[in-house]
Parts: C-alpha cells; structure tokens; sequence
C-alpha cells in the first residue's frame, strides 16, 4: 500500500504539530479508551501520523508487520496510553486503522489487541468521528 497521496492527506495536515512529547511514559490513572492498530490496515511506515501526534513518548512505534516481515505497522504500547484520541482523529480515513476501544475491554483480552498477536474484531468507526 502506497503512502498517501497529497490530496487525500487530512485536512488539517498542515497544522500536525512537530512532535513534542508532553507526557511521561508512566500513567496517573487508566484511561477510559486505548488506541489500537489493526495491523492489516495500517500503512506504517511512510504515514507515520499518529506517531507524530502521540503526546507521549514511545506509545505508538513501528515494528515488524507480523503479517508481512519486509513491512512495519505502528504499535502502540498498551501499557503507557493515556488514550487521548489525537492518532485516531490523524489515522487517514483511506487506511481507518486505528480505534479507541474500552479499557476493560482491551484488558480483559490483551493478547487479540496486541499487534504481534492480533485477532480482535475493531468497532466500526462512528460517522463524523
């Protein structure tokens, strides 16, 4: 999968903020949502958005696609997410890979959320999300 063309970069790729990390990698509370990649639609390298938008340092990095070994796809560290929703709302909507999912949710089953191991079922993306 090619990286994205100029015209199908989201609207507001212009103001993406150079990445300067406001967090620490050690949590306060659990977050209410996780970001999670589905490998088979992430791109990875070449977008690179959500990583760049991630306030905190090495949550979302690229690593080997487990499906595709010459690939990389994002990763995001289940354990230092704070779930702030901003590589979400930058995942462009041609590869829709990233979804905020419960807590609990995540948790309970972490091995189908984890990219190396993937097997969960994604909730469809809300409309005007």
């Amino acid at each position: 999968m090619p990286a994205p063309a100029p015209g199908k970069l989201p609207k507001d790729y212009e103001k993406l903020p150079v990445p300067q990390p406001q967090a620490s990698n050690a949590r306060k509370r659990e977050p209410k949502m996780l970001a999670i990649v589905d490998p088979g639609k992430c791109f990875g390298r070449g977008c690179e958005y959500c990583v760049a938008v991630c306030p905190v340092p090495d949550c979302m990095t690229l690593h080997t696609d487990p499906q595709a070994p010459i690939l990389a796809v994002v990763t995001v560290n289940l354990d230092t997410c704070i779930g702030c929703m901003a590589c979400e709302k930058w995942c462009p909507d041609d590869y829709d890979a990233i979804r905020m999912v419960p807590f609990a949710t995540v948790m309970k089953d972490r091995e189908a959320y984890e990219t190396g191991s993937f097997s969960a079922e994604l909730p469809l993306k809300k409309i005007g999300a």
